[in-house]
């Protein structure tokens, strides 16, 4: 994509002090645009989407503000505004899924349709005309005018379609609610992809999986755990006590299988009882047959919730990180499932990648994770909660470690 359409530009700092004003043009790549002058020998500036902090219009001025804290008004493009508009948001928006890790999988049909987003308190967030693309692992919603969002399979809590309004209500597990209409003829078309996408999510699940580790189980208990540990995120013993008793010693032995392992978070096993320990099991596209393994503990009266992800191959460490129950008032009690809900989406949101929830971002000034680790809410509130990690070889330094971290 290479577009261009002439207009007036202006940058300034953050103080508001002018440092550009010029008539010229904004030429619109791919990953970002070029603000060039009027004349030959004006090279202009080219701006990448991942530079860019905030972005936004009102009436006919393009704001945008960069991490460096310089600020540019794009203006008087005329009675091309709103094409100048249009192309800016689907390139934007095509970087933003990159970015921010929203494709999953294979793109398996587009369709236009209508949306609106709710708060869990009733608060509207934003809503118009779309594109909806269907991936194997997610929905992706694409407005013509703002930025693109992700609704991941594994997050969804319920969803239900109305064949008389033909619309889609769907329930996130953090009580957001997104309403899809206006899908005119396609409607059914959208339906059946969708209810085929997340029925083969929760059959990939139980079949790869589930079924090859638990072969004893039934495919009806397979299929409890299959929906509530979608996509390898933590589920709490007590959950799966719930479903299956026998089910839930089969868990703690395969998550704790190895005996070294088993002895080195013992001083954390202890202080957690079957409501505040959490196992996950994903399947591992980066091993062939492989599996992910990993065990969270919600410690409250330690104000602190660890986890740690089982090596995935022979050069992988066992490590365990630790973050603080960031709370202002009130119990940490109340606030622990916040941090569950954080590290379940960091990690499966980004396929188990440990570097993005603790290292300095100096330390991913180059990694894919650039981008997301300064856009993405729950990546954010993680990392600036972020205690500390523990590693090593002897389970007896594990143990004066955690004391350290924990106190």
């Amino acid at each position: 994509m290479e577009v261009s359409y002439n207009l007036r530009y202006q940058k300034s700092t953050f103080t508001n002090k002018k440092i550009l004003d010029k008539e010229g043009e904004i030429i619109i790549y791919s990953k970002g645009f070029r603000l060039k002058g009027k004349g030959a020998g004006d090279k202009g500036e080219l701006i990448n989407f991942s530079e860019i902090k905030e972005f936004y219009y009102r009436a006919e001025n393009v704001f945008f503000v960069t991490f460096n804290k310089e600020k540019y008004v794009l203006s008087e493009a005329g009675t091309l505004f709103e094409q100048l508009l249009t192309d800016l948001y689907k390139s934007r928006n095509e970087f933003l899924m990159d970015a921010l890790f929203m494709k999953g999988g294979k793109l398996r049909a587009e369709y236009d349709g209508h949306f609106q987003r709710v708060s869990k308190f009733g608060k509207p967030i934003n809503k118009g005309s779309a594109k909806l693309r269907l991936y194997e692992k997610g929905l992706v919603i694409l407005p013509q005018h703002q930025d693109a969002f992700v609704v991941q399979y594994d997050f969804v809590n319920f969803y239900e379609f109305d064949d008389i309004e033909y619309t889609l209500k769907i329930v996130m597990d953090d009580g957001n609610n997104i309403f899809l209409s206006h899908l005119g003829n396609d409607f059914e078309f959208f339906q059946e992809k969708m209810e085929e996408l997340l029925g083969g999510m929760y059959e990939t699940i139980v079949n790869d999986v589930l079924r090859p580790i638990f072969m004893e189980f039934h495919a009806s208990t397979l299929l409890k755990l299959a929906y509530k540990m979608k996509g390898g995120k933590a589920v709490s013993l007590k959950d799966i006590q719930k479903m299956d008793k026998d089910m839930a010693v089969a868990v703690e032995n395969f998550i704790f299988e190895d005996e070294v392992f088993k002895e080195k978070v013992a001083p954390l096993r202890d202080m957690v009882d079957e409501y505040n320990l959490h196992f996950g099991i994903a399947k591992d596209d980066m091993v062939k047959d492989g599996v992910i393994k990993w065990v969270m503990f919600v410690i409250p009266e330690k104000n602190i919730v660890a986890f740690s992800i089982l090596p995935r191959w022979e050069s992988d460490a066992q490590e365990c990180f630790f973050y603080k129950i960031i709370v202002e008032q009130g119990n940490p009690a109340e606030k622990s499932e916040h941090k569950i809900m954080e590290i379940n989406q960091a990690l499966v949101n980004l396929h188990f990648a440990k570097d993005p929830c603790y290292k300095d971002k100096r330390d991913l000034k180059h990694s894919p994770y650039q981008y997301a680790i300064r856009k993405l809410p729950y990546l954010r509130i993680l990392r600036k909660s972020f205690a500390g990690k523990v590693s090593g070889d002897d389970p007896k330094k594990w143990a004066i470690e955690i004391e350290k971290l924990i106190g």
